[in-house]
């Protein structure tokens, strides 16, 4: 429990650091950064008291074991940002997301299950693409490829 007691410690100094940038904001600027900071605030507090309400519950967070998992993962979300640009959002989102989804999977992926999470992952990127880029007009990566 002491790493999220430290956890929560460098989330409360970096959340008052991050409020002390939003002085410079306009009042419709800085309302949604101040609101997230507070969300932050509230549940490192709350992870701060957990870890010292709960003295008896020690587990390692970080297990040797994990640590191919890790790393893979690492690299393909890497690759994911390299790709970005080239493929482009919904193309890039779906492969990789679904690369990352087999990958980490613990049980055997077979047809059927690989399918279903491409299916899945297509509708959330297009979802996210439909909402960010033609409802909010936030522009996303373009590439060759959608």
């Amino acid at each position: 429990m002491k790493a999220d007691r430290a956890a929560s410690v460098v989330f409360l100094l970096a959340s008052v650091v991050f409020w002390t940038q939003t002085y410079g904001l306009q009042y419709n600027g800085f309302v949604f950064p101040r609101a997230v900071i507070v969300l932050i605030i509230l549940l490192s507090a709350g992870l701060f008291v957990q870890s010292m309400v709960r003295k008896g519950d020690e587990q390692k967070a970080f297990l040797p074991a994990n640590i191919p998992y890790v790393l893979v993962s690492i690299a393909i979300v890497a690759l994911w940002i390299y790709f970005l640009n080239i493929l482009g959002f919904i193309v890039s989102g779906v492969i990789f997301l679904s690369i990352l989804t087999v990958i980490i999977d613990l049980g055997k992926p077979n047809l059927t299950a690989v399918l279903k999470v491409v299916a899945v992952h297509t509708a959330l990127v297009v979802a996210f693409w439909v909402t960010f880029h033609l409802i909010l007009l936030v522009p996303l990566p373009e590439g060759y490829l959608i």
